[in-house]
Order: structure tokens, then C-alpha cells, then sequence
């Protein structure tokens, strides 16, 4: 009986969501995770953010690139990460990324145009994801992109990817959406990685959550939010329940807006 309630909610929200689709799961990211030292933050901060905005920016204009941003991380802070900056990259396919940065290098993230290579940083690593699933104009509102970004990265066994993902569109979509009508949220992403990957890596999907007030973050999925979203006879704890069997969750980690393409 329970999972004929759950089911019954599910095809609800499939009604609902359609709703709210946007047709913005066509995109690819590579993000880079970019360690500088303490002592040279300053002038990564001041030098080569210009020098990368400008040379993204020209990336865009000659090529099918989507857009670039450059995140400070905030939380967790230190050396607790390994890296304290990250770089992402838009576009709508894999090959864009090939054709910019086929040239072997020790900063993979930097396009041929800029030069900050007499500045101390590395990359830790490098990932690309495929978007599942958006809402909102996390992504395409170039020219005023959310100030913050958290990013949780799950854990999903093989054989749930689709449940997985069926979850994210059909339960927290809808409740997200809701988020982002109260203005408490700015938008929302589902990632697949595609690499690296293995069993030892340690997580294979992720959720961008996109705020524009730092304040916004502790506003989660409430009652109140998700009677909006499903109806006042939505079984929560079952809901909660069913999420939970799907995924682990294996970190969040706060990302601050450092500079980004228009």
C-alpha cells in the first residue's frame, strides 16, 4: 500500500513538472579544481581572474563554448579540500572542450590566451559531468549569475541510476521549484559524471544548488516547502525514506562566485 501512495504522488509530480521543464539537461561541464598557495591567493584573485575572464570571454565569442565560472571554495576551508578554487566550463557537447584544451599542459584549465603561468597553483583534478536535469537560469543568466553554489555529491549504486534520476525529476524538482518561487533558492542542477570514475573514486552524481543570499542555504526541504510541492497528504518520511535508499550523500562543499563570463 505504501509504494502504490508513493507511486500514485510520483505520477502527480510528473504532471506537475512538466511544469517547470525548461529543457536545460543538454549541457556538459568541466570543472577543475584548482589548488594556489595561500600567499599568492591575493594576486590570483587580482591578476589572473581578469586575465581568464577575458580570454574565456573571447572563448566564447569564437567557439561553441556556453559560459565560464571561477569559484572560491569557502566551506570547507583550508586545507581540509586539497584545492581552493574551482573552475567550470559549459558547453554543449564533449568536443568543445577537446578542441580548447588539446594542448598538453600543466594548467589545463587556462586557455592559450591567458597567461598566469608565472603564478604558483596546480590542478588537483579535473572532471566531466553531463547535466541531467536543470531548472531556473543557474546556468544561462550569464550576466548575473547566483553569488553562491553548493555542490553535493552522492554516491549511487549501478543499479539505481535510473531511480536515482527519476527521483531528482519527479520528488525534488518540484520542490525545488517551489524553493525558487519563494525566492529562497536560484536555481538547480543533477550531474552525471562521466570521468574519472571506479568504485573507488568515492561518488558518481551531484546536485548544484544555485542562492543568491548566503542566508538562503539553511532553507531546506521544510514541510511547509514540500506540502507546497506534493499536496498536504504527501507522506514525508516515506518520501525522506525512499530518497535515502537510493543515495548516500558524501559531502556538500560551499562554493563563493569569484568571476564569470557575460
Amino acid at each position: 500500500m505504501k509504494k502504490l501512495t508513493f507511486f500514485l504522488v510520483l505520477f502527480t509530480l510528473t504532471l506537475t513538472g512538466t511544469l517547470f521543464s525548461q529543457n536545460l539537461n543538454d549541457g556538459y561541464k568541466k570543472i577543475d579544481y584548482i589548488s594556489v598557495s595561500q600567499s599568492e591567493v591575493s594576486s590570483f584573485m587580482n591578476l589572473a581572474v581578469n586575465d581568464l575572464t577575458n580570454a574565456y570571454q573571447q572563448l566564447i565569442a569564437e567557439s561553441d563554448l556556453i559560459d565560464w565560472r571561477l569559484y572560491y571554495v569557502e566551506y570547507p576551508g583550508g586545507e581540509k579540500s586539497g584545492y581552493n578554487f574551482v573552475s567550470i566550463a559549459s558547453a554543449p557537447d564533449l568536443a568543445t572542450f577537446e578542441d580548447i584544451f588539446s594542448d598538453i599542459s600543466a594548467n589545463r584549465y587556462v586557455p592559450p590566451e591567458a597567461q598566469i603561468s608565472s603564478l604558483s597553483n596546480k590542478i588537483v583534478k579535473t572532471e566531466l559531468w553531463k547535466v541531467e536535469d536543470a531548472i531556473g537560469d543557474s546556468s544561462r543568466n550569464q550576466n548575473n549569475p547566483s553569488k553562491y553554489m553548493t555542490m553535493d555529491y552522492m554516491e549511487v549504486s549501478q543499479g539505481k541510476y535510473p531511480d536515482y534520476l527519476m527521483l531528482e525529476d519527479e520528488v525534488a524538482k518540484p520542490i525545488h521549484s517551489e524553493r525558487i518561487n519563494e525566492d529562497i533558492m536560484a536555481g538547480w542542477e543533477v550531474y552525471s559524471l562521466i570521468t574519472p570514475g571506479g568504485v573507488e573514486y568515492g561518488y558518481n552524481f551531484a546536485t548544484g544548488n544555485y542562492y543568491d543570499e548566503l542566508s538562503n542555504i539553511e532553507y531546506g526541504f521544510t514541510d511547509e516547502i514540500i506540502n507546497q510541492a506534493m499536496g498536504e497528504n504527501a507522506n514525508i518520511p516515506e518520501l525522506f525514506n525512499t530518497i535515502y535508499e537510493t543515495r548516500d550523500l558524501v559531502k556538500i562543499e560551499l562554493w563563493k562566485l569569484a568571476a564569470h563570463t557575460e
